[in-house]
């Protein structure tokens, strides 16, 4: 078995006290520059590292990030890992993932997790069933026990007093739905696989500051919103489309094929997609582009933030992304 160098190794190595080593090892001004070379030289030499668990202890750090998301079958929560990851990779730190799959219990689960001292600072997008339940007192219980914590993406109506990083999804869609305008579509549709979940509202509320002659087709069930897409379609009103989610966007565009009419002229079609597959499908869906990766980004420097300053008493900020608008074959 391969020795483990230590400190107490070292210290009779070179006929020296552990607490003068550790000293040492952490330029303590207690021990002279000569010392400290040869502790340092033979350290290096031998290949030692300190013990990870025993700095924490010593720091009252665990030097890890917790993370709950939603779910990591939307490619959005994937890319907002990536940035998060991004960016906390070039700290101290690291992170610890968790997916609550759209549970309320399994949120609650996750938390309590975090919160026994096995993470520093907690980044979450809450759980669909917690935002239809509104349920979010074991999010607020978090602040007692001190721990930092960043909602991101689906922000609670109520101020739950963290800081959030969110997008404009209210101003997104007015943007889509006045440039479809622009391009004289004159009965626009709302189309959304998600009306429960507090972006879906907000997507919607947001189409429906823009008309005064609303068409919104809003189901759960895909099955039923396709039939109510293909319903809507077929009386011959609608020249284009607002969907909320990449379900409903996915949806849109089929029934546009299925029904022979020519995307991007005969209707118009604006979503949300995964990139990475739109670019290699065709007809290529426009789309609303929330920039995932830099949510993570700005998620993460949050915390960091937080973390390092160990400001308890600063108010709560609220960080909001702007998207844009990445036309394809779908809209004129």
């Amino acid at each position: 078995m391969k020795n483990v160098v230590s400190l107490k190794s070292l210290a009779k190595e070179l006929n020296i006290s552990v607490s003068t080593v550790s000293k040492s090892l952490n330029d303590s001004e207690e021990i002279s520059v000569q010392t400290k070379e040869r502790v340092k030289n033979l350290a290096k030499l031998r290949g030692y590292s300190p013990n990870p668990i025993a700095v924490r202890l010593q720091k009252q750090e665990t030097m890890q990030i917790g993370v709950i998301l939603p779910n990591i079958e939307n490619p959005f929560f994937a890319s907002v890992l990536k940035g998060i990851d991004e960016l906390v990779s070039s700290s101290k730190y690291n992170i610890i993932t968790f997916l609550s799959n759209e549970s309320l219990e399994r949120e609650k689960e996750c938390l309590d997790y975090f919160t026994r001292g096995n993470v520093d600072g907690i980044l979450i997008c809450i759980a669909e069933e917690t935002n239809k339940k509104k349920t979010f007192d074991h999010i607020i219980n978090i602040k007692q026990k001190g721990i930092p914590l960043v909602l991101f993406d689906r922000i609670p109506m109520q101020p739950l007093g963290f800081d959030v990083v969110q997008v404009n999804d209210y101003d997104s869609i007015i943007s889509a739905y006045q440039y479809l305008e622009s391009k004289d579509c004159k009965n626009i549709a709302f189309v959304s696989s998600i009306p429960t979940l507090i972006v879906g509202r907000s997507r919607e509320e947001g189409y429906l500051s823009q008309t005064n002659n609303p068409t919104v087709i809003a189901f759960e069930d895909l099955k039923e919103l396709q039939l109510s897409i293909e319903n809507t379609l077929k009386e011959g009103k609608i020249d284009g489309f607002i969907a909320a989610d990449i379900e409903a966007s996915l949806l849109c565009n089929s029934v546009i094929h299925k029904h022979g009419l020519e995307p991007g002229t005969d209707v118009s079609l604006i979503g949300y997609v995964n990139t990475a597959q739109n670019d290699l499908c065709y007809p290529k869906i426009s789309y609303i582009d929330q920039h995932p990766q830099e949510i993570g980004k700005q998620t993460a420097k949050m915390l960091l933030l937080r973390l390092e300053s160990k400001l308890e008493d600063v108010p709560a900020s609220d960080i909001v992304l702007n998207t844009t608008i990445t036309i394809g074959d779908t809209s004129r």
